[in-house]
């Protein structure tokens, strides 16, 4: 997979890659660091404090647009890697010997379809710290479960949505009043130093994110876009926002539909937990759809975001319901690059641009649904 990752991208043309706003965002912030700056107080940066140390090595080792892009991609590779393996090792553990077969090719066939994202952002330190803490849940013992929350509460702090896995989490192994006291402890570790030398610079970075309007490629915009009321996009934030009747609205409805769809995620786990249903082999499956349920309600939704799901999704189910799960969910990948490919469509919001956009949607909206209400027999927990 490291192979083919590589090879691939090193086909993508060089003038995208020294042209991508995300890296240069990346370079700029690793360079700044190894200069001496402080983040958040002598340059800014749209992103939680977690994220900092993955954009330094790349920046030290390489120099210019396209060395630094190239040494990125190398590193996100190799995280995939170890999502790859963890992922794989934890099936088996969780499911039976040959169970690790389905998600590591899932993994792989994902990743491969999506390496201009997948390389060229960061969220490959996310799914790490997921695929962490999955493998650490299915270990037992009172060690990997502190581990398991320590890994959550890096990828809380280099992306807050990691956080979310903590839930299930603490109703399925016993602990999780340690567990909480490490999850913030090394959340304590990267934002009191940002907040302490940072100041308003690391306030204005969450208030940036708050200020971001309806990207283009959320649910709420695919819906509007069907119904004929997007007449336009525009740049802003790093994005392709939508323009139109009732985007304003959608954008202030967000917060509130994304509480819903998380609450409505939670009481369905929380109703298994009270019947006995809820135990280890369940903790991928609800960490999905919790993750599932904040991107579909989320005002904002890049493709990167479905590099969070790999070490989770893949892992929900066993057997034919696991291939099924798989399925849909590689399907939602291949949607999603078909979207980019026809980019400029969906940004004009011309066909087939919003019609790709919407059957994506569905089916992230199906998958949500699907491991809601899965079928599943009483769990012999293991609490130890």
């Amino acid at each position: 997979m490291y192979w083919g990752l590589l090879v691939r991208f090193a086909g993508f043309p060089d003038y995208k890659k020294k042209g991508s706003n995300d890296l240069s965002i990346y370079r700029h912030a690793g360079e700044a660091l190894l200069r001496g700056k402080v983040p958040y107080r002598d340059f800014f940066i749209e992103y939680p404090p977690g994220s900092l140390p993955a954009f330094v090595p790349p920046a030290y080792f390489s120099e210019g647009k396209l060395g630094f892009a190239e040494l990125f991609a190398s590193q996100m590779a190799l995280l995939l890697v170890a999502v790859l393996v963890l992922t794989a090792v934890a099936a088996r553990r969780l499911w039976g010997p040959w169970a690790w077969i389905v998600p590591a090719l899932t993994i792989a066939a994902a990743t491969i379809m999506l390496y201009n994202i997948a390389l060229a952002r960061y969220d490959a330190l996310i799914a790490l710290t997921l695929a962490t803490a999955v493998f650490c849940a299915t270990l037992g013992g009172r060690s990997p479960l502190l581990l398991a929350y320590a890994s959550l509460g890096l990828g809380t702090a280099a992306k807050l949505v990691p956080a979310l896995a903590t839930i299930p989490l603490a109703l399925v192994r016993r602990g999780a009043a340690w567990g909480c006291v490490i999850f913030f402890a090394v959340l304590v570790l990267f934002f009191a130093p940002a907040m302490l030398f940072g100041g308003d610079g690391f306030l204005r970075s969450f208030a940036y994110q708050a200020g971001r309007g309806l990207q283009v490629e959320s649910v709420a915009a695919s819906v509007l876009m069907r119904l004929g009321w997007v007449k336009s996009t525009g740049f802003a934030y790093g994005a392709f926002e939508a323009r139109g009747l009732g985007v304003e609205l959608a954008s202030s409805l967000s917060l509130p539909l994304t509480g819903v769809l998380l609450l409505i995620t939670a009481l369905a786990m929380y109703r298994n937990h009270r019947l006995g249903r809820l135990g280890v082999k369940q903790y991928p499956r609800y960490a999905s759809a919790l993750i599932l349920a904040f991107i579909l309600g989320s005002k904002v939704l890049s493709p990167q975001y479905l590099v969070w799901l790999l070490p989770v999704v893949p892992l929900s189910a066993a057997g034919v319901t696991g291939i099924g799960i798989s399925a849909v969910f590689l399907a939602a990948y291949w949607m999603t690059v078909q979207i980019i490919t026809c980019s400029s469509d969906l940004w004009a919001v011309r066909s087939p641009g919003p019609e790709l956009l919407l059957g994506r949607n569905l089916l992230l909206a199906v998958l949500w649904i699907l491991l809601l209400l899965l079928p599943q027999k009483t769990s012999e927990r293991e609490r130890p």
